[in-house]
């Protein structure tokens, strides 16, 4: 499972299509670590591309928009 599918799966989402279309338009919205052995999830800005991660202690954690490519 990659990022987008394991982040899509921990908010409830049914697919990461419908994750993208939720967090196009809202303020806050799902991010992961994407260090590839951690599964840290938060609830970071939009554009967050360097964000802590709690886990692994790193500046790893990016929104699902900049993670898609969409930022």
């Amino acid at each position: 499972m990659d990022k987008l599918d394991f982040l899509a799966t921990a908010y409830d989402f049914k697919t990461v299509d419908d994750m993208l279309d939720a967090a196009s338009i809202d303020s806050i919205v799902p991010g992961i670590c994407t260090e590839p052995d951690c599964e840290f999830v938060t609830d970071v800005e939009p554009d967050q591309d360097k964000g802590h991660c709690e886990l692994c202690n790193k500046k790893t954690v990016q929104s699902c928009l900049v993670l898609a490519g969409l930022i």
